[in-house]
């Protein structure tokens, strides 16, 4: 009986120090990232922000995103900043990629956010004009493109890697903060489309327009647009001098170019201008126009679009309107005015 009793015993403390070894093991994995996570060995850190790219830039706040090379972890540590000064943060010790851009604008959301590679600002889906994408203002061309909404003012910096340096043990001086300075692009582009001379036109007839091929989504961390072209609506308005006006703010256009050079590089995408007509009676016309080498030949990225002599169709009867002039679709619809 006492050497059953011994025999469990030993056999209970046996398992007991396999259990502990295990622990050990493990451990000894996370320990380097355990050690470095404590509050007294992170790093003092100053977050600066270089506006000299666009000096006039006013955002309300920033955000920065760092990543920590070989982290276990599938989220960045994520710091945010009033105005666009910057601040005092700490860090682990480590080798990050940081990614910052302004937080005031909640027309996008963001894809990738576990990788500095992935990490993407993507345009929300337009919500403003019902189920747009079975209104006349898509057509064909453009049918496989979701409606996004146009960013606003945007601003953003990435840094690949960098090392936050720890502390020697034996160095009792006050702190230094290491200095992480971005230097911010804007990558937004400002599009205007003009109509010149339109015929038959007047201002009881709404003018709204789509344009296809842009960029919905930038990733900050490669530089470069996404491959995901979209689609962009907005309205068009009669000017002083008897024509139509519109713009836009966009990434681009093209999946793949750059965001740091704002240069086309793929030429390879069409872009299609959807002028969309809504007359007074509810009928609706679009006339479809192909503005791809005018986009791509454009020298500045804050691209210029021009039709001139756009003819609407003209009113027959009272009744409602029928088209005298060619590249027009048209159909009656029941629109809220």
């Amino acid at each position: 009986m006492i050497r059953s009793l011994a025999l469990h015993r030993y056999s209970g403390i046996a398992l007991l120090l396999v259990i502990l070894v295990s622990l050990i093991v493990l451990m000894s994995c996370e320990h380097r990232e355990f050690v470095y996570d404590l509050p007294s060995k992170r790093v003092p850190i100053t977050v600066e922000f270089d506006w000299s790219r666009d000096p006039g830039a006013a955002p309300k706040g920033m955000t920065v995103y760092f990543f920590r090379v070989g982290s276990k972890s599938n989220s960045a540590a994520t710091y945010d900043f009033l105005g666009r000064d910057g601040g005092s943060i700490t860090l682990s010790p480590g080798i990050y990629g940081a990614i910052c851009h302004n937080n005031d604008s909640d027309r996008h959301g963001f894809v990738g956010t576990e990788s500095f590679d992935k990490f993407g600002i993507r345009m929300n889906d337009h919500r403003g004009a019902g189920d747009i994408n079975n209104t006349p203002g898509v057509h064909p061309h453009n049918e496989d493109e979701r409606i996004a909404h146009t960013p606003d003012s945007m601003w953003v910096a990435s840094i690949q890697m960098f090392e936050i340096m720890a502390r020697d043990p034996g160095d009792t001086s006050p702190a230094r903060p290491q200095i992480i300075r971005f230097e911010m692009h804007p990558v937004v582009n400002h599009y205007t489309f003009h109509i010149h001379n339109p015929l038959n036109f007047n201002k009881s007839i709404s003018v709204s327009a789509t344009i296809s091929g842009m960029a919905g989504t930038v990733h900050p961390g490669r530089g470069v647009n996404g491959e995901e072209t979209v689609s962009h609506l907005f309205s068009m308005s009669p000017t002083a001098g008897g024509g139509l006006f519109g713009e836009i703010l966009t990434f681009g256009h093209c999946g793949g170019d750059s965001i740091w050079s704002r240069d086309a590089e793929d030429s390879s995408v069409s872009h299609v201008l959807v002028v969309r007509a809504i007359f007074s009676n509810g009928t609706v016309w679009n006339s479809v126009h192909d503005v791809t080498d005018q986009i791509h030949g454009s020298e500045s990225p804050d691209c210029v679009v021009e039709l001139d002599s756009v003819a609407f169709p003209k009113s027959t009867t009272t009744e409602g309107w029928a088209p005298s002039v060619g590249g027009w679709t048209g159909s009656q619809e029941s629109i809220g005015m």
